[in-house]
């Protein structure tokens, strides 16, 4: 029944064009665009080629990454998440669907396809990344290299991980609040606030108390920015893997913690009327 669901949820997203777009596919696009334009306008302004100057094709995927969850990033990931968790409420037609599998199924299925989505999501981010690389490199005559710092595939992996883990934590706290506000517009609007007092908060602890503190591990950005470090270092060098363990395993806990909340609050609800 949880296939069944699951397949339910991917069909009607992939029909669901707008937030598709606007949710998953328009973020990675305008980075594209923006690298691409940034290096058109350096053209420009020097009007000569740059042969000495490199790009680090895996530091720019590292960065790009890094950004993933943004708070401009979680904007447009909570537009589309928020669309597919509480449409049913919008279109009333919770009362249809539970009749015909379990509520826990249904939850559970639109999570995991919103996690699915994350992870295209930040795949698409990737190649556009190395696209506009490569044509920047064109643009101006700038030199390639894989990676100028020692990081390899194991860090983008890493990094790559982080984010998305950070991204279904809000993805989490979305599903809590679209269940209590039975609203998608109500789920963007506190979940960015809540991105941006967590980049506020994780930014201040990381400049005022650079060791971490079981404080500071209550930040899930924190933690994000902690393990973002921690794994894109090449051989982790400086880097105590203590702190590090504590924040995947806090970054972890705030994902399960919000989403057996929402289940646990869907279970209760009445949707005689949704």
């Amino acid at each position: 029944m949880l296939v069944d669901a699951i397949a339910a949820e991917r069909f009607r997203l992939l029909r669901d064009r707008s937030a598709l777009f606007w949710g998953f596919v328009f973020a990675p696009l305008v980075g594209f665009f923006l690298n691409i334009g940034g290096d058109l306008f350096l053209r420009g302004v020097i009007k000569r080629p740059m042969p000495g100057i490199t790009v680090d094709l895996t530091g720019q995927v590292l960065k790009a990454l890094g950004e993933g969850a943004s708070v401009m990033a979680a904007l447009f990931l909570m537009i589309g998440a928020a669309s597919v968790l509480a449409g049913d409420y919008r279109w009333e037609t919770w009362r249809l669907r539970t009749p015909r599998n379990s509520r826990l199924n249904l939850l559970a299925a639109k999570l995991i396809v919103i996690g699915e989505a994350l992870l295209w999501t930040l795949v698409l981010t990737v190649v556009l990344t190395l696209a506009a690389a490569v044509i920047g490199a064109g643009i101006n005559s700038k030199a390639i290299v894989l990676s100028a710092t020692g990081s390899g595939l194991g860090q983008v992996a890493g990094v790559f991980l982080v984010t998305w883990l950070e991204a279904m934590s809000l993805v989490a706290l979305a599903a809590c609040v679209a269940v209590v506000a039975r609203s998608p517009m109500a789920a963007v609007v506190v979940c960015l606030i809540v991105r941006f007092v967590e980049s506020i908060l994780a930014s201040t602890l990381g400049t005022l108390a650079p060791t971490p503190t079981w404080k500071s591990l209550l930040i899930p950005a924190y933690d994000a920015d902690l393990l973002r470090a921690f794994v894109g270092a090449p051989s982790h060098a400086g880097l105590d893997a203590g702190p590090a363990g504590w924040a995947l395993l806090a970054l972890i806990g705030w994902i399960a913690v919000l989403t057996a909340g929402a289940i646990v609050l869907f279970q209760r609800q009445d949707l005689t009327r949704e």
